[in-house]
């Protein structure tokens, strides 16, 4: 073999070995770029997942802080309105005196223990009728009451208020307490 075949040989083996590199460092070049690309893809769908759950948590968290502030404002609606509810019916206590007072007068002092009373404190239009109940008791009238009667015993020791104020007073912590149930059960869902 001459110079020349010898030069050409190794030309020729050298292009073959550049050819065989550049097509190895094609096929890791295109298996990095599709490894890459897949990862890359992987990633970007975990990023997006990610997002999702955060944005459906973050919605969640908002909505339930909504439908609590939603809940308290209810609550306290209802309250204001109870207590609009309650000065109403304070103030309707008049109207009970319309029918068949004299018997429900008598009705509440009969509830009364038999004790050596002081004084009856009750509304001035029931002063006469007080004193039939209560013939050797002081009778004193009393405008802040539109029905019914207190008493006190001489010592002071026992005190009994049987108006109608105070019927209402009673009867309303039942009631109220019995909407704020209502109200707090539906705080307690939200």
């Amino acid at each position: 073999m001459d110079c020349e075949s010898l030069i050409e040989s190794l030309w020729r083996d050298g292009e073959k070995k550049i050819q065989e590199i550049e097509a190895e460092t094609k096929e890791q070049l295109d298996r990095l770029e599709t490894e890459i690309s897949l990862k890359i893809t992987a990633l970007k769908k975990k990023i997006e997942e990610n997002i999702r759950a955060d944005s459906a948590k973050r919605t969640g968290e908002i909505l339930s802080e909504a439908e609590q502030r939603a809940a308290l404002i209810g609550i306290s609606a209802s309250r204001q309105l109870a207590v609009r509810i309650y000065h109403l019916a304070r103030a309707s206590l008049l109207l009970l005196r319309n029918e068949r007072y004299g018997d429900v007068f008598t009705a509440l002092a009969a509830e009364l223990p038999p004790l050596p009373w002081k004084s009856v404190r009750v509304h001035p239009g029931d002063a006469g009728i007080a004193r039939q109940c209560f013939p050797a008791v002081e009778i004193i009238a009393d405008d802040t009451i539109s029905g019914g009667i207190a008493v006190m015993t001489a010592d002071g020791k026992v005190r009994i208020i049987n108006t109608f104020e105070k019927r209402l007073e009673r009867a309303w912590e039942e009631i109220s307490s019995d909407l704020l149930r209502e109200d707090y059960e539906a705080l307690q869902r939200h």
